[in-house]
């Protein structure tokens, strides 16, 4: 894709969208993006991962500046222990099924999106305490799998951190954090590998302006927004994607 084309407004849409959902919930900006993104055909899922991946960061870092504070730091390390080095698995099994398995690579995108979306509208009841932290190091584990595949972790992070006995904007920082541990370890990695090319830099220059706009406005929104309405908006957002990727 290169600046300016029609691909890249189509894109630039997709990344406000996804970084106001992400900054009013805490996750689904990647999901978002790389779901329109393959649905529309607009680039490879390998190629928008890398994007995604620094767009989430930089978001991530722009909505914590306004609530570090909340930041539950000791989940976070917890789940960073296993998330980290499955950061990197995650890379491998992208790189074998991009080559391999293109198909089943868009299908599974398709269904751990509508899964993150369904987790999101059900608000499970949170658990009396908590989560021990084998539990908590285990979805790292998963989540960073999935934010090596995706550059997307979120599905597992928001299933375990939204059934703790913690108050949601704290549950949303916690996210936040998360995000911003596991893209900077992704793209640290395919950084190192070489791959950052000159497109993927590109879009990320196209895309950071639409993200601090998009911070900024949500910043703003969410406090008038209850947190029941972002979250129906976002579940319908993320069935419809979800849904048109499998079966396109």
């Amino acid at each position: 894709m290169m600046p300016l084309d029609q691909n890249s407004v189509f894109f630039l849409i997709l990344v406000f969208v996804g970084a106001v959902v992400q900054s009013l919930t805490g996750f689904a900006m990647a999901l978002i993006i790389l779901g329109g993104v393959a649905a529309l055909g607009l680039a490879g899922i390998s190629e928008t991962a890398a994007v995604v991946s620094i767009l989430s960061l930089f978001n991530a870092g722009l909505a914590l500046r306004y609530n570090y504070r909340l930041i539950d730091y000791t989940l976070m390390k917890t789940m960073s222990i296993g998330m980290v080095p499955a950061v990197f698995a995650g890379l491998l099994i992208l790189e074998y099924m991009s080559e391999a398995f293109s198909d089943l690579l868009r299908i599974s995108l398709g269904v751990m999106i509508i899964s993150a979306g369904i987790l999101l509208f059900l608000k499970p009841t949170p658990y009396p305490a908590i989560s021990r932290t084998s539990t908590q190091s285990l979805i790292g584990a998963l989540g960073g799998v999935m934010a090596g595949t995706y550059g997307a972790g979120g599905a597992p992070f928001a299933y375990l951190l939204y059934r703790q006995p913690l108050d949601f904007n704290i549950v949303r920082a916690t996210l936040l954090a998360l995000f911003a541990i596991s893209t900077l370890t992704r793209t640290v990695l395919v950084g190192a590998s070489g791959s950052l090319s000159s497109s993927v830099l590109s879009l990320v220059v196209l895309g950071l302006p639409i993200v601090l706009i998009a911070t900024l406005v949500s910043v703003k929104l969410g406090k008038y927004l209850p947190d029941t309405l972002i979250r129906k908006y976002t579940f319908l957002l993320l069935m419809l994607v979800g849904a048109f990727l499998i079966v396109k």
